[in-house]
């Protein structure tokens, strides 16, 4: 029997990834929760709260820079892989969430957590500036450290600050995009891509 809210957001978490806001009724939450709907109502009594509740966890909570890289590198040849560590870190924890077992449309694991996020666009109240501070952190993360680099000497000096963090980002986010449609996203490729990009501007 479910008694407390963690287990109640882990089990909203994947109703939500998986069938989506409009469809997951409260009683469909209930029933993954081994609750009664009277039961769920005693935790969030709107669907609304917890999907506010849900989302402020696992994607503004694991998403932000602070909590997915808390790290330091010397270089941005070393930021790299600490950055594809942390991303596959967090993946990881994400995968471990959503994969119950029950995969109703045959999709990789990544694409639930992609439809999530869309259903946050739709759903989440006045979400717009939430996106936009999580983007927001992850380019200035990047951007603080090819900054560095380029103060060292470690990659050209005549780039642009802000085109080159953009560059780096859209590897990460097209190439997890892409692959969520297939079988979910390749770490190794990624920091293959990322390091791709790294030896064009390396000094």
């Amino acid at each position: 029997m479910i008694t407390n809210r963690e287990e109640v957001l882990e089990n909203a978490l994947r109703v939500f990834a998986k069938m989506n806001y409009e469809k997951a009724s409260q009683m469909e939450i209930a029933k993954a929760c081994g609750l009664s709907k009277a039961g769920l109502i005693y935790y969030y009594p709107f669907k609304l709260d917890l999907f506010v509740a849900v989302i402020d966890k696992y994607v503004f909570g694991m998403q932000a820079a602070e909590n997915k890289f808390r790290f330091k590198a010397a270089s941005l040849s070393e930021f790299i892989d600490r950055y594809v560590a942390g991303v596959e870190r967090t993946m990881c924890k994400l995968l471990s969430l959503l994969d119950d077992g029950n995969n109703p449309a045959g999709c990789s694991i990544n694409f639930y957590y992609y439809h999530l996020m869309m259903q946050v666009r739709i759903y989440y109240p006045n979400v717009e500036e939430r996106i936009a501070e999580l983007f927001r952190q992850d380019y200035e993360f990047w951007k603080a450290a090819i900054q560095s680099a380029m103060d060292s000497g470690e990659i050209r000096s005549d780039l642009d600050l802000d085109d080159t963090a953009m560059m780096f980002r859209h590897v990460f986010f097209g190439l997890s995009f892409e692959q969520s449609f297939l079988r979910g996203l390749d770490t190794a490729r990624l920091a293959r891509e990322l390091r791709f990009v790294y030896s064009l501007i390396k000094a």
